[in-house]
């Protein structure tokens, strides 16, 4: 296949830019740590790691990586639960069209000097292309420096929410490579061939339980798991990415995740060329069902394309009660004839939780009056066909960036079977650059449904039983609560 790049934009089922994994077999010889009860009675807290992908925070592409250098490098901001921007280096921000003006507070770096608008710059330049958050800085054309303690962002379009997308790493100017300098709650050390994260004493309010944090060189992706299992290292993460959830010995809590799933239609197809004909499919759609069943509780019914966490709609009711009465009663006043030849639904049959969805999707449609064949195709065939536009109807997957940008769906590059020229296109731009407000998007996304918004994965988190904690993890920093973690 010659498409990999929209695979990485579109489907995360394939792979997720933030949370993606890295083949580490060539790294078979690494050392395997035996886990020893007294370093948890001295607070020691051991985290799997890969020795083949560097500890860089701009060239790191494995997952346990990733989280692990969210606890040696601050950003800007951080994201808690409901994706509202919390400051962290920056004191406070203006957004004002396509302009992110940033102040920033009195933070230092752990060798004690002063964290400047210079060091921000040089971390953006190298994070805008890095694989773990160049997507969400896609938006950005670039920073520069108004004063020591302040600096402006340029956008290429403008966003409400950009303050959302300044999570990147900060790094001393110049520094470089492995575990370069940073702000973060840990100060990485060295013992011989150990890595070790201990406390940040530059660190103002931060007096963790967890004093020293010892790096596990694991073997690749899969071995992560398993070191938890055998008492390794006392925490995992699984991004049930691949459509399996596995019970393990140890204590596990759900995370939410900003991975958005979807029912799709092709703008092409005449059965599905009908706004009102879409409707009715949302109206006979369980998303419940397909929650609990599908996904086994590993995600959250949605009734919008935004995560239903997110703070802007909250406090909104944008609940649909299906009813497949009123939506035979919809395409009846319509006039549409939905028997008169069959539709195709495709699915990547290699995950679960996608192919149950597409059944019980399928099994709605039927009752409605389609006739519905369901194409489930390998993940290579199901892109391709995807990208060929042959299908009626598809079950789609797309990371969305912390702002909750539609912009790759809504006439971007992800956004198979959507015309860039709808109303609900044009709608979404005017919200974007302050024209209208997110309701009167919403509604319009409504009216039009160029697709059928279906839920928001979770993932899993689990800990080692010894450890306790509310574990209040988070999309953006899956350690974000790490200072009420301690050991029984």
């Amino acid at each position: 296949m010659k498409r990999a790049a929209a695979l990485i934009i579109i489907f995360s089922l394939i792979f997720t830019v933030f949370y993606g994994c890295k083949d580490d077999s060539d790294s078979s010889d690494e050392p395997v740590i035996v886990s020893n009860i007294s370093d948890q009675k001295e607070g020691i807290l051991k985290l799997a790691y890969s020795k083949a992908d560097m500890l860089d925070p701009f060239t790191s592409t494995m997952a346990a990586n990733i989280q692990i250098l969210g606890l040696v490098y601050d950003g800007l901001y951080k994201i808690d639960k409901t994706y509202k921007p919390v400051p962290v280096i920056a004191e406070s921000a203006i957004v004002s069209g396509t302009a992110v003006n940033v102040t920033l507070s009195s933070a230092v770096f752990s060798d004690g000097s002063a964290v400047t608008a210079n060091d921000i710059v040089y971390s953006f330049d190298r994070a805008k292309f890095s694989p773990a958050y160049g997507s969400r800085l896609e938006n950005f054309s670039g920073a520069s420096v108004s004063s020591s303690n302040m600096l402006v962002f340029s956008l290429k379009k403008p966003d409400p929410y950009a303050l959302s997308c300044l999570t990147f790493p900060i790094v001393k100017s110049g520094s470089s490579g492995e575990l370069p300098i940073g702000a973060g709650r840990y100060v990485p050390e060295k013992s011989g061939e150990s890595v070790y994260l201990v406390v940040n004493t530059k660190k103002k309010n931060f007096n963790p339980a967890v004093k020293t944090i010892m790096l596990v060189p694991v073997r690749d992706s899969s071995s992560v798991e398993s070191s938890l299992e055998i008492g390794n290292t006392g925490f995992y993460y699984n991004d049930l990415s691949n459509g399996v959830y596995s019970r393990i010995n140890a204590k596990t809590v759900e995370m939410g995740i900003n991975n958005f799933v979807y029912l799709a239609f092709n703008s092409a197809s005449a059965a599905f060329s009908n706004a009102e004909v879409r409707r009715a499919v949302n109206l006979a759609v369980n998303r419940k069902e397909i929650v609990a069943t599908a996904f086994q509780g590993h995600a959250r019914e949605t009734y919008s394309p935004f995560n239903p966490e997110w703070y802007p709609l909250v406090s909104k009711d944008l609940i649909i009660t299906p009813s497949l009465e009123e939506a035979k009663a919809i395409i009846e006043k319509a006039g549409k004839e939905v028997t008169e030849k069959e539709i195709s639904l495709l699915v990547n049959k290699e995950n679960p939780f996608k192919l149950e969805t597409a059944k019980l999707i399928q099994n709605s449609l039927v009752s409605l009056g389609f006739k519905v064949v369901l194409k489930d195709y390998t993940a290579e065939y199901y892109t391709e066909a995807i990208e060929l536009g042959s299908y009626d109807l598809y079950i789609g997957e797309i990371r969305l960036t912390p702002n909750m940008d539609l912009s790759p769906l809504l006439g971007g590059n992800a956004g198979y079977g959507i015309d860039s020229n709808a109303a609900v296109c044009k709608r979404y731009s005017a919200f974007l650059s302050g024209e209208c407000e997110l309701m009167d998007f919403v509604n319009t996304f409504n009216e039009e449904l160029p697709l059928v918004p279906l839920c928001y994965r979770n993932a899993a988190a689990s800990y080692t039983n010894s450890m306790q904690a509310d574990f209040a993890c988070c999309d953006g920093d899956v350690f974000y609560d790490i200072e009420t973690w301690s050991f029984k």
